[in-house]
């Protein structure tokens, strides 16, 4: 990879919204990662660290969907979905400003038009979960390099059979990886 391959733009699946919301503190303070936490979450936290900390200056544009939206509606416990919903509120103000200044992206009906090819295609089928599907079609509607997920079980575990995908999908260690070789032009 070269720097000219950096992602600019990153697509956040919802469960890092989840995951963020869980481990804000040491995500965006720094705050030392509980004993308990197992390590491939510590490692998604440390990465997460990082990312935000070199996103500060490296302006990483950060994407959500409404979907993502549509999935936190249907959290179970009312508290957890009340602040997944101010998490996504922050999150979504950021997204449509970003929307605002950038002219390389699709007004409502082009995307609308790409998003009904693309999952009617079937490309995406491979995917269990419908959900999923429409996130990762929002990400390729978007534009966006990376699609960051902690989705083991129903993305991550078939992104090898996604061949052809202008998009990546990744951990956030994965992410990190790709950034870490360059973080020294952006501190």
């Amino acid at each position: 990879m070269t720097l000219e391959d950096m992602p600019g733009r990153i697509f956040l699946d919802t469960c890092i919204a989840n995951f963020i919301l869980d481990f804000g503190e040491q995500i965006h303070d720094g705050v030392a990662v509980p004993p308990q936490v197992a390590y491939r979450d510590a490692a998604d936290i440390e990465a997460l660290y990082n990312l935000f900390l070199v996103g500060q200056r490296a302006m990483w544009q950060l994407a959500i969907s409404p979907h993502t939206y549509f999935e936190i509606t249907h959290t179970r416990n009312e508290s957890r979905r009340s602040d997944l919903d101010l998490w996504f509120q922050e999150l979504w103000q950021y997204w449509r400003s970003t929307i605002d200044t950038n002219n390389d992206l699709p007004n409502f009906i082009e995307a609308e038009d790409h998003r009904v090819r693309t999952l009617g295609s079937g490309f995406l089928d491979v995917l269990p979960d419908i959900g999923d599907r429409v996130l990762l079609c929002d990400a390729i509607v978007y534009r966006c390099e990376l699609f960051c997920t902690r989705d083991w079980s129903t993305i991550v575990k078939h992104r090898n059979d996604l061949d052809g995908l202008p998009i990546a999908i990744v951990t956030p260690t994965e992410w990190w990886s790709r950034v870490r070789p360059y973080v020294g032009l952006w501190v």
